[in-house]
């Protein structure tokens, strides 16, 4: 209700509205809500699978065009937010850790909601679309490396604690996306596809997306990077099969529409 209302009566994304109506009835304030954990993460099942949606829906010949630019885009985007945040710290008065604490609330970029309201707009896979979804997982990446470095700050300073958040954030992105992209599909057609017949091809990649995610999702958050950079490498093998993704949407469609305005 509050959607519609959001979305007719404002002329703003329906979004806004399912989020007010969740502060509303949330515990900060009506408290309504039963066993609100359960639904976090019914919401957050909900960003797994819109997440791999998105790495399904990269086009590699406009991420080819734009990808110097969304690097400097999803740099500048976060950098100068997490600067402002610990100047403004600073100014305050805080001392080192509350300041980076500060600048790293004013760092990440939430891919979901951008996901959302690009598809609404209908603009997703346009070129200005795929710049700010490349820009915001870039974005969302040193982000959590800031908050990895805070997290290394509360307790005892060591190389490692330093170290390891920013070499997986980046092995993860850069070498996890160039197997994903030139490596993978290539080495799936060839040892699966091309042993099973044509009309199956569509169900096996599914099959092997959710084995990929099923991996993949752990071994990012144990790498101490974001299990969300798990499932969008996942779809990212997966996005140049135009077979995958139209059974994708057909089979999760309404499902993640429900699970998103959770």
């Amino acid at each position: 209700v509050c959607g519609q209302i959001a979305t007719h009566a404002l002329k703003m994304p329906n979004l806004v509205g399912e989020i007010v109506a969740g502060i509303l009835l949330g515990p900060p304030l009506a408290d309504f809500v039963p066993n609100p954990e359960a639904w976090v993460l019914l919401g957050e099942m909900g960003l797994i699978l819109l997440v791999i949606e998105a790495g399904i829906d990269i086009d590699l010949d406009t991420l080819k065009l734009i990808g110097t630019r969304g690097f400097v885009i999803a740099f500048l985007g976060s950098i100068m937010p997490i600067g402002l945040g610990v100047g403004l710290a600073f100014a305050l008065g805080t001392d080192t850790v509350g300041a980076i604490a500060a600048g790293a609330a004013f760092g990440p970029t939430s891919l979901g909601i951008a996901l959302n309201i690009l598809r609404g707009g209908g603009i997703l896979n346009t070129p200005v679309g795929q710049l700010i979804i490349s820009a915001a997982v870039i974005d969302d990446m040193i982000a959590l490396v800031v908050l990895s470095q805070l997290e290394a700050l509360t307790d005892e300073i060591t190389v490692a604690g330093v170290l390891i958040p920013v070499v997986s954030a980046l092995g993860f992105l850069v070498l996890g996306g160039y197997i994903a992209i030139f490596i993978l599909p290539g080495l799936i057609d060839r040892c699966i596809l091309s042993r099973i017949p044509k009309k199956y091809h569509d169900k096996t990649e599914l099959a092997i997306l959710m084995g990929m995610l099923l991996a993949l999702m752990p071994a990012t958050y144990y790498a101490e990077a974001s299990f969300l950079m798990g499932a969008f490498v996942a779809g990212l093998t997966f996005c140049s099969s135009h077979g995958l993704h139209h059974l994708f949407v057909s089979q999760f469609k309404r499902v993640l529409q429900w699970l998103m305005r959770i």
